[in-house]
C-alpha cells in the first residue's frame, strides 16, 4: 500500500484486546483552543453547564 509511504503515521491508542463495540462507560476529556471555557464552569465541585 503506497498511501502512507514517506508520511507520518501515528500508532493507535486503542487497546488491542478490547471490544469497542461492547456496552461500556467511557471517560472523555475535551480541551478547547487556548483552553477557553465555553462548556460551562465548575462551582463548589459541581459542573455548571452554560
Amino acid at each position: 500500500m503506497t498511501l502512507y509511504k514517506d508520511k507520518l503515521k501515528i500508532d493507535s491508542n486503542r487497546l488491542r484486546d478490547w471490544d469497542y463495540s461492547s456496552e461500556a462507560v467511557y471517560f472523555i476529556t475535551m480541551v478547547t483552543k487556548d483552553r477557553e471555557c465555553i462548556f460551562g464552569s465548575v462551582e463548589d465541585g459541581k459542573m455548571i453547564l452554560n
